[in-house]
């Protein structure tokens, strides 16, 4: 409501005219006596007829309104002290107004409870999730233990298994063998469509003999002759295998026979001229030596050198025996040094004498290979 102030106020004095005391006959009331109001309240010295009156406050012996009251009219769970509410508590005090009505409406959500309200949805929301997709199932062992397993994982799909060996005792050929040679012939497998067949060591020309004039089948070439070391076999470590091949009937036959280093295994060059290089290199690399050899000597190192590299207990690395010492010219302490760095960069052929006869061409100022050119 606005109040218009009266007009009949009397003009401010001007200067030079009389003392206040004198001319000012209407009371006047200083501002700093009066009390002191906001921006809001009426102007000093006005007083309001219309306000009305205040709601008296509420009893003091009416009970407080609890928690649970306030949250039946908020909808909301209530907080967790009975001193807070998210509600106003009704002016009359009286615990039967806290029902709820159309009237009433509930206080703000603050920040703070909006971010518990959240955080506590979404840890229901989580586990609500994770109790649909683990289905737990409760055991209890005889100690008495209980234990919650989880739902049972996919079956982890196996890998398919490679081809394995399988008996050929009932091929033709091998009974064919049986009934030349006997117990000579030993277990028989059929790997990927491979044939092999075991031989005693002293029945092993015997049984090239009758694969190479066999009616059916003849195994007229030799294509490879190996061996293959087996350190932990104490009495024949070594087996010597034969790979046959019939070129009039396309088939392919291999022959295993297991030998040491004292006795070895019969030559076969009397069979296949061709197996004389092969046993003088399985000789030379293994140490299997073949009886009734033509020429019986090593075929890739020198004759006097040490050892047979391509067994399993030879080592790896550089070998310094008498042959090293024997052949190889002494080397200065200068020479060693450049000798051992060159080896540890893996050069060991820059050692031999085929590296120093190269160098001195070199140093001598000639050609290794004359130009084509004039």
């Amino acid at each position: 409501m606005i109040i218009d102030e009266p007009n009949d106020l009397p003009p401010p004095p001007s200067v030079g005219d009389a003392t206040p005391d004198e001319t000012d006959v209407s009371p006047r009331t200083d501002a700093a006596s009066l009390p002191r109001a906001d921006d809001k309240s009426p102007s000093p010295g006005f007083a309001s007829t219309d306000a009305g009156d205040l709601p008296p406050p509420p009893d003091s012996s009416a009970p407080r309104p609890t928690p649970e009251s306030q949250a039946a009219l908020t909808g909301k769970a209530p907080s967790g002290s009975s001193d807070t509410g998210t509600t106003v508590p009704s002016a009359t005090g009286d615990p039967a107004s806290s029902a709820p009505s159309s009237t009433q409406e509930a206080a703000p959500e603050t920040a703070d409870e909006r971010k518990a309200r959240l955080i506590a949805d979404a840890k229901a929301r989580a586990t609500a999730a994770k109790q649909a997709a683990d289905k737990t199932a409760t055991t209890t062992t005889p100690a008495g233990v209980t234990t919650t397993a989880g739902a049972p994982k996919a079956p982890v799909k196996k890998k398919e298994e490679g081809p394995k060996p399988t008996d050929a005792s009932d091929h033709p050929l091998v009974q064919r063998l049986r009934e030349r040679l006997g117990d000579a012939v030993g277990e028989a497998s059929m790997f990927i469509g491979q044939l092999s067949v075991r031989v005693s060591a002293p029945h092993i020309v015997e049984a090239c003999l009758v694969l190479r004039d066999d009616a059916q089948t003849p195994f007229n070439y030799l294509s490879d002759l190996t061996c293959v070391h087996f350190p932990e076999l104490a009495d024949a470590p070594f087996e010597v295998i034969y790979n046959l091949y019939s070129i009039d009937a396309n088939e392919r036959v291999r022959l295993k026979v297991a030998a040491n280093e004292t006795e070895g295994v019969e030559s076969v060059t009397g069979v296949w001229p061709a197996a004389n290089w092969m046993e003088r290199e399985v000789y030379d690399l293994f140490g299997v030596p073949f009886k009734n050899h033509p020429d019986l000597r090593r075929l890739l190192l020198p004759t006097d050198w040490e050892g047979h590299p391509l067994r399993k207990d030879y080592p790896l690395h550089f070998v310094e025996n008498n042959w090293t010492t024997k052949h190889l010219p002494e080397f200065n302490d200068v020479q060693k040094e450049q000798l051992e760095q060159r080896r540890g960069y893996g050069l060991e052929i820059l050692s031999t004498p085929d590296e120093r006869r190269v160098r001195d061409l070199f140093i001598d100022g000639k050609e290794v290979m004359p130009l084509d050119r004039k």
